[in-house]
């Protein structure tokens, strides 16, 4: 892509957050968000095919760089932990810096895809995690036919999405870290990357 077309995908891009925000998901046309980008539709329709499609291609990529880095992680974490905490925590950062898009999931026509976009990224942590370090699978559920991976694969991700989507619809969306233990001591233990015995929450700090 050339610098052009960058600077554009850039403008078009900023104008649909903004444009979600002020008249929801449900109500953007490529029309509104060409204007509002200061561009012709023809170059809008270069970019994406619709500004849905838009909204969630660039909220997907940005999610993907947020969570890339813990793609490569060790099979427990430091200390007491979960190996999956910082992966968490930077999928709820992410969903705090947009957090009036994210809350238009619940009744919105297009929050399925919304939803996607969490849940992809979650799947893609666990699923690299345990192909990577299939010794965490519990013995009860050895040997892990496709069938079981997919199961617990599908158990794992949309529970911590569910998780995800009711933390950014709450009233408290100060302490991340906090909620993202939350998250990973709701689901099975084998999951977490947690030395034994399973530590609990640590005591939630007031400024």
């Amino acid at each position: 892509m050339d610098a052009r077309s960058r600077r554009s995908r850039s403008a078009l891009v900023d104008a649909v957050y903004r444009l979600c925000v002020e008249k929801g998901i449900d109500r953007l046309t490529v029309t509104d968000v060409a204007a509002e980008a200061g561009v012709s539709r023809d170059t809008f329709y270069r970019h994406s095919a619709d500004p849905v499609e838009l909204l969630c291609t660039a909220l997907q990529e940005e999610l993907t760089d947020s969570v890339s880095a813990y793609l490569e992680m060790p099979v427990v974490g430091d200390g007491d932990d979960s190996v999956f905490l910082a992966p968490a925590a930077a999928v709820m950062e992410h969903m705090r810096n947009h957090t009036a898009i994210y809350r238009q999931a619940p009744g919105s026509k297009s929050g399925a895809r919304l939803t996607a976009i969490i849940e992809s990224a979650a799947r893609q942590v666990i699923e690299t995690h345990l192909d990577n370090h299939p010794e965490i699978v519990p013995e009860a559920l050895q040997p892990m036919t496709e069938v079981t991976r997919q199961m617990s694969l599908a158990y794992a991700s949309s529970g911590a999405t569910a998780s995800f989507f009711a933390w950014i619809n709450g009233d408290d969306l100060g302490d991340v870290h906090h909620y993202a233990q939350v998250v990973l001591l709701s689901g099975p233990e084998w999951w977490l990357g947690l030395p034994a015995p399973v530590a609990t929450p640590r005591p939630r700090t007031r400024d």
